[in-house]
């Protein structure tokens, strides 16, 4: 059962069958199209209307409750064409015969003009209107179209596309005409219009199940079209997604960005970085040109507009909703879309450099100012612990150390040093004060190359030791203990710590001693050094744990025996 639609002409209710409607629908909007370009054009379409809505008052008063698509052929019949309304027909045009032709395009040299078809489309109508530009069969072009794609590696698809925003489709019975290069005169509108609703019709009174009969190759062809069409949809639709999902990330963080800012403080999880607060703090308190971000933000919220209203357009185009862009507009929305995401782009990336400058320099910036703070609590260490740096050269900011002590403590400080151009030069001392006696000097140390010495200096006089080469494993600290594990008397403490350091393989520490430091005078001054040898040839080495132990007293001096005068008598 067909389906009624009321609708309203002129404040009267009628109702008509859906497949009237459509094709009552299809001849007042050829009608208006027709009208549209003439003088007084809106007032005849309205005159129009009046008089069909007089006729359905005529089959209402005769007693006809739903309006049929009979009826409204019969109305079409009796209104007429165009030129008949338009009183510019004449006798001797319409008595001549089909197959004769007329008279106006005898005369009138016509040049065909490039339309997307709308009746004959898969995708656009693009290779539907090249094809009647051209005078070749559509199915033909198509196939060449399909083959081009396949071949050119994406570059067809494209110019496809161009052609479709860029190409006009053939909207008004006038551009159909140009389309096929059939001069615009009243008798061609009239038959465009007439065979307009005429296919209106056929459509609306065929039955919605209806199938054709198709050949082999234009099914195929229909298939491969379908997969182009989802293809072309799918990339131009992934395009329009990212792009959109882009900006709007873009513009969510900036607002984000802006909001702590102006709110007094970053927020935790705002900034990832130290160096993005900063660079942001900078960018709001104008520290920075800010004209480049200014244009990538503008530029970012016009390319968002642009964007969704394009695709906003498209969608409800498809979908019938609302009548296509004129060339101009088209023309000028891609031109500006164009524009606006090459200076989009230019802006954001010129912006990243100018990120990655100032990232970089604010880094490096830090790096200078840690390394300096590293360098005096170095410095203060060493002072603080009565240690004077002699020579201190390629060695960079390294002088302490800590990480790698014997028994795994991570927090205990050690004096290091290294580089790997195996050129540094490093030696510190203490000196220190005692009672004159015998000494003894220990201290733990490590290193990867010769040259390394423990040293002790007494009354002019200087005693050194060789640190043993171990690198930063093993070590006869780690022996000792592996071996009082070895033979069961290990306990828990320090034994077992340096045993099960670096994972069982220890970090190369020994312990290096100097005997028999005989001072008189009470002054003894001790230290490392890697340049009084003249044999390093290692990249680093480690010393702490000095320690200076009186095993002895010096020994006694007897006073020499002194004769005794005799006395004489006189």
């Amino acid at each position: 059962m067909k389906k009624n639609i009321t609708i309203n002409l002129f404040g009267s209710l009628y109702a008509i069958d859906e497949d009237a409607y459509e094709l009552l629908n299809q001849y007042q909007n050829n009608m208006r199209r027709y009208f549209s370009r003439k003088e007084g054009g809106e007032e005849i379409a309205e005159d129009i209307e009046r008089r069909i809505a007089e006729l359905f008052d005529e089959l209402k008063a005769s007693g006809v409750e739903a309006i049929t698509i009979e009826h409204v052929r019969d109305i079409i019949s009796r209104i007429g064409n165009p030129e008949e309304m338009d009183g510019t027909e004449t006798e001797a045009t319409a008595d001549e015969t089909d197959d004769a032709p007329k008279e106006s395009e005898r005369k009138e040299n016509v040049h065909k003009k490039l339309f997307r078809n709308p009746d004959d489309k898969m995708l656009g109508g693009v290779t539907s209107g090249l094809a009647c530009y051209f005078g070749i069969d559509p199915l033909w072009l198509r196939l060449l179209m399909i083959l081009f794609a396949w071949f050119s590696f994406g570059t067809t698809i494209i110019i496809y596309l161009i052609l479709w925003v860029i190409v006009p489709e053939a909207w008004t019975p006038e551009d159909r005409l140009r389309m096929q290069g059939r001069p615009v005169n009243m008798e061609n509108l009239r038959d465009e219009i007439m065979d307009g609703a005429r296919k209106a019709g056929q459509y609306a009174s065929a039955p919605k199940t209806q199938k054709t009969v198709r050949g082999c190759l234009t099914v195929l062809l229909d298939i491969v079209t379908a997969i182009f069409k989802g293809f072309l949809f799918l990339v131009v639709g992934g395009i329009l997604l990212f792009v959109t999902i882009m900006l709007i990330a873009i513009l969510i963080g900036f607002c984000l960005y802006c909001f702590s800012a102006f709110t007094g403080g970053v927020s935790d999880g705002v900034f990832s970085s130290p160096a993005e607060q900063s660079f942001f703090n900078a960018l709001i308190n104008g520290s920075l040109r800010q004209g480049i971000y200014w244009t990538a933000l503008i530029s970012s919220i016009t390319l968002l507009i642009l964007t969704l209203y394009i695709g906003t357009h498209s969608i409800l185009r498809m979908a019938g909703r609302i009548h296509p862009m004129t060339l101009p507009k088209r023309l000028a929305l891609i031109g500006g879309w164009i524009i606006t995401a090459v200076i989009f782009i230019a802006s954001m990336i010129q912006s990243s450099i100018s990120y990655d400058w100032y990232i970089r320099d604010y880094r490096e910036e830090q790096r200078l100012r840690n390394d300096s703070l590293e360098h005096q609590r170095q410095l203060s260490y060493l002072e603080h612990e009565g240690w004077k740096v002699v020579r201190h050269e390629e060695c960079g900011n390294n002088y302490v150390k800590s990480g790698e002590y014997y028994t795994g403590n991570r927090d205990v400080q050690y004096i290091d040093a290294w580089n790997f151009n195996r050129k540094m030069e490093y030696e510190v001392e203490r000196t220190v004060h005692v009672t004159p006696g015998i000494y003894r000097l220990e201290a733990a140390a490590r290193t990867d190359g010769q040259g390394c010495e423990i040293f002790a200096c007494h009354d002019n006089r200087e005693r050194k030791a060789d640190v043993p080469i171990y690198g930063n494993q093993g070590g006869e600290i780690w022996q000792d203990a592996q071996r009082q594990q070895t033979s069961g008397n290990i306990t828990p403490g320090m034994w077992k710590d340096i045993s099960e350091t670096n994972k069982g393989r220890g970090y190369g520490w020994s312990i290096v001693r100097i005997d028999s430091i005989v001072t008189h005078d009470g002054t003894i001054r001790y230290g490392v050094t890697n340049i009084r040898s003249g044999k390093w040839n290692g990249t680093w080495f480690s010393v702490t744990d000095f320690k200076l132990e009186k095993t002895g007293d010096l020994p006694k001096r007897h006073k020499p025996l002194t004769p005794h005068k005799s006395t004489r008598r006189s």
